[in-house]
């Protein structure tokens, strides 16, 4: 029950709320009412608001209480399990120790900036630029969701980088020769190797180039997902190994938008129906490695390892290097093949609504702004038409 008071002709609310992590009971209150029916409704809102998000409006909640009730609240629901993982292993590996005794109102920027320089020492831009990312937002919401604060003190906030990180965050991906190239030393069986009759990393890397998946959405995929009929292929589903687990994690896709069904050619889908066939005979050959049951059911996987389980990413880097050394290309990831599917169908003429929708993009400004490059040379060379079109009409 909130307690109104006048004060200097003014009239003050003041409400009891109590510590959802600690337990511990403690004061809120907030002044400058022109009637005491004001403060008395304002207080109501506040004792609502509270018993709904867990804070107040005085900036003196705790970072520790604060961002966990943010991100369970506004964050993880959104996510997919995979990035909600890795999201919340930033917060509480690294925003907790550091900030977690912190009052949100006396979180100041020119501390804040001196912490990020020191994290670059240990870690990577693209690490540093997540990290800043999530605390980032939840001080944003703070001010335009909660109202605890009136202004975002890590707002504007840069990140520190060196020229040799923004050469590295240069969109990477395979021409089309260097692509071939690749694929053909993929191909290539290795001697003494034990599962050299197998095909199946060159149809997983022929897949990753014409269709632009995820590797953990190729890597998750199952026979069912497949319908030679139409040329179709359902995307809905992502794997990963969490925290270095020995099983393996499977989700919905990295966001609503990911979930799609894409149309794949005639030439990846006789690989498809080849892949099955070698599939069977390796099945055969190494029974051990036949598909596992899984709580009960097989897992019908296109791809899996000589376990019958699913492929850890890390392991398909690996000998993704290996085939680049081999075809004397530069050395790149899989995600490589992602970015060069884009880049080659935005240089044969597809639309960026088209591409859009088959990376499973969540906005075309997602697109446009990640092969911006790109599309600025494509409008460049229909310009460069257009005034040679003009020039040499009579």
């Amino acid at each position: 029950m909130a307690s109104l008071r006048k004060r200097n002709n003014k009239w003050e609310y003041r409400i009891r709320v109590k510590n959802k992590q600690t337990g511990e009971w403690g004061e809120h209150s907030k002044g400058g009412f022109v009637t005491k029916k004001e403060a008395a409704l304002a207080a109501g809102k506040a004792e609502i608001e509270y018993e709904y998000f867990g804070f107040v409006e005085n900036g003196k909640e705790t970072i520790g209480h604060y961002l966990p009730a943010w991100f369970e609240l506004y964050k993880r629901p959104s996510l997919a399990e995979s990035t909600s993982e890795l999201q919340w292993r930033v917060i509480e590996k690294n925003i907790l120790p550091r900030w977690g005794n912190y009052s949100i109102k006396d979180i100041e920027r020119n501390e804040y900036r001196k912490w990020l320089v020191e994290l670059k020492k240990q870690y990577s831009e693209g690490t540093l630029r997540r990290i800043h990312s999530i605390f980032n937002s939840a001080m944003h919401d703070a001010v335009t969701e909660f109202k605890i604060i009136r202004e975002n003190p890590l707002a504007r906030t840069k990140v520190p980088t060196d020229k040799k990180e923004l050469a590295d965050r240069k969109l990477k991906f395979f021409t089309v020769t260097e692509m071939k190239a690749f694929l053909d030393a993929a191909k290539i069986k290795v001697k003494n190797s034990k599962y050299k009759d197998s095909n199946e990393r060159y149809v997983l890397y022929s897949l990753l180039c014409s269709t632009g998946l995820r590797i953990g959405e190729a890597l998750a995929l199952e026979w069912k997902d497949i319908d030679f009929a139409t040329k179709m292929l359902t995307v809905n589903k992502t794997v990963y190994y969490a925290n270095n687990s020995k099983v393996a994690t499977v989700s919905s896709t990295k966001t609503t938008s990911s979930e799609r069904i894409i149309q794949i050619d005639d030439e990846l889908i006789q690989l498809l129906k080849y892949h099955r066939i070698n599939q069977n005979q390796m099945h055969l050959l190494y029974p051990a490695s036949r598909p596992k049951d899984v709580n009960g059911k097989k897992l019908p996987l296109l791809f899996h390892n000589w376990s019958g389980t699913y492929w850890r990413a890390n392991v398909i880097r690996d000998h993704f290097t290996d085939v680049c050394k081999r075809a004397d290309v530069p050395l790149l990831s899989p995600h490589a093949l992602r970015h060069s599917h884009a880049v080659h169908l935005l240089e044969a003429g597809a639309s960026i609504k088209y591409v859009s929708s088959r990376l499973g993009h969540k906005t075309t400004k997602t697109t446009a702004d990640t092969y911006l490059h790109i599309t600025k040379k494509i409008e460049q060379d229909a310009l460069d038409l257009y005034k040679n079109h003009l020039k040499n009409t009579k």
